[in-house]
């Protein structure tokens, strides 16, 4: 699978995830770091609902892992003049 359809398919799980649990953000890209023996495809998404943070994180999980090494973090954002947030961070390494 060339590289720009598994950017496209990630972009499309991503958002489907948000709308499944009524988030308002948009994935509108994930960007791609190519290495000579790996490229890695990085997302984010912004949850608003904290309630629904392990769900989220667990179907990200459940989508993602079959394409290759799989790392999902979390980071509570709190800024001055918006809604506090979750920001949730993917990468998925796929050999060359």
């Amino acid at each position: 699978m060339d590289k720009e359809t598994i950017k496209k398919e990630f972009v499309e799980i991503s958002n489907n995830i948000l709308n499944k649990y009524n988030e308002m953000d948009v994935v509108e890209t994930i960007s791609v770091m190519n290495m000579a023996a790996k490229t890695i495809f990085l997302g984010s998404l912004k949850v608003y609902n904290y309630e629904v943070i392990p769900n989220i994180m667990r179907d990200l999980e459940k989508e993602l892992k079959g394409y290759g090494e799989l790392v999902i973090r979390d980071q509570k954002v709190t800024p001055c003049c918006s809604p506090s947030y979750t920001h949730i961070s993917f990468n998925v390494t796929i050999p060359n």
